[in-house]
């Protein structure tokens, strides 16, 4: 794929000029800087030689996801809304609107990602209740789920194309009063195709915790609960159509073992999907998290072990394993962190992970906390006139979003690519292709805090003019007004103008080289030798 064919403009002669670095400029100046200096300035700070002989994993179509609250009251919590830390005076709204007034730029961000997940879950999955005067405990109902918001989830999936993960309460733990939802609500407004699966409660392992169930609460205990709504919706004819997916855990049995002890106790017949969050730093209880830690090397080394352990148990069963709700750190975020460049740089980096890891997909999630969240990769707020009356909606993408279009343009549907990176620096690279003979894509991700400087990538087998993009910030600490795609921003309806690109001619021994800033991750298409 040529980004050209996309219609990305060509970059001016200045900025090609600023960007590029080619060995035969260093080279005019030889005579004139001592050896010990040219040996610094053509020091690369990484080098990337990318095979392309054998195919690898085929990453999904649909790999890139949201996972939302399935309460349009948010969390369920009551009145939500607050800010981040580039916004102290707008008013939070529901990233999907209203019923009556669906936000129909945020489908448009939807639909920018291409065919995609869109999980309705999170703690309001098992905080909000349908029918809650029927419920059996309800008092643990914290909000209610009405007609008009299953509606909306189906407009939602309509508008974007997206399937849907839809969970339903299973910490009131009573079948047939869940059953009552699915058959008089969900059925109603949702067609059975517009829904992935059902995902039976949120993070079950601190159920006990919350005091909805006695402890100790075991993961044998959950395979009971969760098999007796399964054998309820099997009896039924309208329920049996809809799949399941579980078993949606956080904490203290998201490990292999406790993991197969649910898809075996289950049967992974009964499975369409195993599910389980990943959130590897946290600010709950006012904890702090600073982007060191989050750009971190050993924090990926740590997703990567835990992800092979996981995915490991589930194919051993035969069943697909998707990270369905994770961010950079539980409660919502940091301020100045989660919203800022450095989480693109995670994000983009996590995904890739993911994929090379074997999920089938990720799912970053939205939250809508009292005093606000920071990790949404989209916030909503209440548009108004000079009158405060509401006009509709203001969408703003924040740097995770970018990532996750970026990843959308350059990897979902292809195959991986194997490669090697030469790098004292922390640089993460990735490479793919739909085919054998077909165009590359390579990413490379600068993840360092202070370096940057000029690369080199040797694509095998390819010697024609590369395309590059960049995904930049002036500052890793940068918040999305200054975050550009190729140069160029998304307004508040999902639109991009036409980025722009810049054309790298490889040197003499096919090497295309570059500088890379601090704050960037870069997109280099390569095309295929036979394309002209």
């Amino acid at each position: 794929m040529r980004l050209g064919s996309l219609g990305i403009q060509s970059d001016s002669k200045e900025r090609r000029a600023h960007r590029l670095a080619f060995c035969v400029v260093a080279g005019c100046f030889l005579s004139a800087i001592p050896g010990s200096l040219v040996a610094s300035a053509q020091a690369p700070l990484a080098t990337v030689s990318v095979q392309t002989e054998q195919l690898g994993a085929r990453i999904p179509e649909d790999f890139v996801g949201f996972s939302l609250e399935v309460s349009t009251a948010g969390q369920g919590i009551g009145a939500f809304g607050g800010s981040t830390s580039e916004s102290r005076a707008r008013v939070a709204e529901y990233a999907l609107g209203t019923p009556e007034a669906p936000n129909k730029g945020f489908f448009q961000f939807m639909r920018n990602l291409g065919p995609g997940i869109l999980r309705l879950g999170g703690n309001s999955q098992d905080n909000t209740c349908w029918n809650a005067t029927a419920a059996p405990h309800p008092d643990w109902c914290k909000g209610e789920l009405r007609i008009g918001d299953f509606r909306l989830y189906s407009e939602a999936a309509r508008a974007s194309g997206w399937r849907l993960i839809l969970g339903l309460n299973l910490k009131q733990n009573s079948s047939q009063w869940a059953l009552d939802e699915l058959t008089h609500a969900v059925a109603k407004e949702i067609k059975p195709d517009e829904i992935l699966g059902l995902e039976l409660g949120n993070e079950p392992d601190l159920f006990s915790r919350a005091g909805s169930r006695p402890g100790p609460y075991s993961p044998a205990d959950h395979v009971k609960d969760f098999l007796a709504y399964a054998e309820a919706f099997r009896q039924n004819s309208i329920a049996k159509r809809y799949a399941l997916v579980g078993p949606a855990t956080c904490c203290k049995w998201r490990n292999a073992q406790d993991l197969g002890t649910f898809i075996d106790g289950v049967g992974a017949s009964k499975l369409k999907l195993v599910t389980v969050h990943s959130y590897l730093l946290t600010t709950c209880g006012g904890k702090q998290v600073t982007i060191a830690e989050l750009l971190a090397p050993e924090l990926m080394t740590r997703f990567n072990k835990e992800a092979e352990s996981l995915v490991a148990s589930a194919r051993a069963r035969k069943v697909p394993i998707a990270l369905a709700e994770t961010n950079s750190a539980s409660c919502g975020g940091m301020p100045g962190v989660s919203d800022a460049f450095a989480a693109a740089l995670w994000g983009l980096d996590s995904l890739f992970s993911a994929a090379e890891d074997g999920f089938s997909g990720i799912n970053f999630h939205f939250s809508y906390r009292p005093g606000g969240s920071s990790y949404n990769p989209v916030d909503t707020y209440k548009a108004v006139d000079a009158r405060r009356k509401q006009q509709g909606y203001q969408n703003v993408a924040k740097p995770l979003y970018y990532a996750m279009y970026l990843f959308r343009q350059s990897a979902s549907g292809k195959h991986l690519l194997s490669l090697t990176t030469n790098s004292a620096a922390d640089l993460r690279s990735y490479a793919t292709s739909e085919c054998a003979s077909c165009a590359v894509n390579v990413v490379l991700i600068n993840k360092d805090v202070s370096a940057s400087g000029r690369v080199s990538v040797h694509v095998s087998n390819r010697t024609r003019r590369a395309e590059l993009l960049f995904l930049e910030a002036p500052k890793l600490d940068s918040l999305s007004s200054e975050v550009t795609y190729g140069g160029v921003q998304f307004d508040s309806e999902g639109h991009i103008p036409t980025p722009h690109l810049e054309q790298i001619e490889p040197d003499p021994n096919g090497n295309y080289q570059f500088n890379l800033p601090n704050a960037a991750a870069a997109l280099l298409v390569v095309p295929s030798p036979k394309q002209r």
